[in-house]
């Protein structure tokens, strides 16, 4: 920027701003963005001189785009809590006042951010196949848009688990196999980020009819893993944000690359839970 506040970059290039960001995503993706997409915090019409993208506008993430003197935060998931509660039709009246809520919109407001969250049209251009890859699957065996089977060499269950923890640099991984290490298995699907939750068992249930025998997942809950073991197969949970972090590594340098003016860093929420 020049000493007179000309927003250009150093060769005198007027800087993009955050509608030509989102222009390139819906290119990438080739549709307008979601419904749950778009900017939920702060001017929609900045020009950008950076830009942290994470999984979550986590405090932590919100301060370290604050920190490095970015405009913009490009967040995954919902910005506040409850879960979209900027799309439900009747969200819980004092949700604004919730303390995690005022907290992050606090912090935004300090460091005048805007958010622009890029949800689902950010696992369709790299999020899902990233995972996989990170897996070493290779090329689908079956494969309809986000329905995607994989086949490995059949091996037991427990050496898939070792791999997993191997390729995704994890101590630990929760298994919901109705006790059974010793399977052999050699069908993956992938119920990535949050699909392998209660509230995607249809998204399951789609794998499971292309006969998957193990699930490798994301995220998942008491009621999923059942639903899994119930359909008689075993599922691997790695973590919500852990499965999404290398796609969003890979969103960032395809920006990068695309808006070479623009600092671009990625923020990495960490797995929340540990084994204690």
């Amino acid at each position: 920027m020049s000493a007179g506040g000309d927003p250009a970059d150093g060769a005198g290039r007027k800087r993009p701003g955050i509608g030509e960001l989102i222009r390139h995503v819906e290119t990438l993706s080739g549709h307008t963005l979601n419904a749950d997409e778009g900017v939920q915090h702060g001017l929609a019409n900045r020009e950008l001189r950076g830009v942290t993208v994470a999984w979550m506008a986590s405090p932590d993430a919100i301060r370290a785009a604050g920190e490095a003197g970015h405009e913009l935060l490009i967040a995954h998931e919902s910005l506040y809590y409850p879960y979209d509660v900027l799309q439900m039709p009747q969200p819980p009246a004092d949700w604004r006042d919730w303390a995690v809520n005022q907290r992050r919109r606090s912090l935004l407001d300090q460091y005048r951010l805007s958010v622009l969250r890029l949800h689902g049209s950010v696992d369709e251009i790299c999020i899902f196949t990233t995972f996989a890859d990170r897996l070493g699957l290779g090329t689908p065996v079956y494969d309809q848009g986000f329905i995607k089977i994989y086949e490995i060499p059949a091996c037991q269950l427990g050496a898939l688990v070792e791999r997993v923890k191997s390729r995704m640099g994890m101590p630990y991984v929760r298994v919901a196999a109705g006790g059974d290490l010793t399977r052999t298995v050699s069908r993956i699907g992938l119920p990535w980020g949050g699909m392998g939750l209660f509230v995607n068992v249809a998204y399951m249930q789609q794998l499971v009819a292309q006969h998957c025998d193990v699930f490798i997942a994301g995220e998942s809950d008491n009621y999923g893993f059942r639903f899994a073991v119930e359909s008689g197969i075993p599922m691997i949970e790695t973590s919500h944000e852990l499965s999404e972090n290398p796609g969003l590594r890979h969103f960032v340098a395809g920006l990068a690359a695309r808006f070479p003016g623009v600092r671009f860093s990625f923020y990495e929420n960490d797995c929340v839970w540990h084994v204690a």
